[in-house]
């Protein structure tokens, strides 16, 4: 379902699957949904995570993007198929919530709009600074560039380091450990769970570059 690297690796997925996650996670078949909520400051990169997710077209994926949240991305995904696209969200700093496909269903639009609220008060979603160093100029680097910034390596290297950036605690977490792994230098203040709770909107404040 999803090109490039394969992003969803042991530490990706203890990241994503923090306990305030309100999943309920029974086995690998395809009941679960997808349901985001906040969809981050860059339209076109949420169209995109969309795309890949649901495997769809650019024209499919904006009619999701357009709809008033909560929207139900996909509610016929495995639970490993889910957690991969909550990662794809994620990086375009959108807050989505795996449920089982009963509950997309079933519940009315305030349970879902609630779920979504809840999620993004999460310590998981304060804003924290990440500062990049460096990035190799590299296939991988290209790669993890894309993935979390949505630029190209080398506009953003002709920027010159070091660059800030400001973005989800949860983002930021999984962006340092694949940094490690794409031997980039970046650093972060994200918060470890199980702190205070964010008192903030439902709505998580714009990622922002420096």
């Amino acid at each position: 379902m999803f090109g490039f690297m394969n992003w969803l690796d042991t530490e990706t997925k203890a990241i994503l699957q923090r306990e305030d996650d309100p999943r309920l996670s029974p086995p690998k078949v395809a009941e679960f949904a997808l349901v985001m909520g906040y969809k981050g400051v860059d339209r076109e990169r949420a169209v995109r995570a969309i795309c890949r997710i649901n495997d769809c077209s650019r024209a499919a994926a904006v009619a999701l993007v357009s709809q008033r949240s909560p929207v139900t991305i996909n509610s016929d995904l495995t639970e490993e198929e889910a957690t991969l696209g909550q990662f794809e969200l994620i990086c375009c700093e959108a807050i989505s919530a795996i449920v089982r496909r009963e509950v997309a269903e079933q519940a009315d639009r305030e349970y879902l709009a609630d779920l979504l609220r809840r999620v993004s008060h999460s310590p998981e979603f304060k804003p924290a600074t990440v500062r990049i160093d460096d990035i190799p100029m590299t296939e991988s680097g290209e790669r993890f560039v894309d993935q979390f910034l949505g630029m190209d390596l080398k506009r953003l290297r002709k920027l010159g380091f070091p660059r800030r950036f400001t973005m989800p605690a949860k983002k930021a977490r999984i962006m340092k450990h694949w940094a490690a792994r794409v031997r980039a230098q970046v650093h972060d203040n994200a918060a470890e769970p199980g702190a205070a709770p964010n008192a903030g909107s439902a709505d998580a404040p714009p990622a922002s570059v420096s």
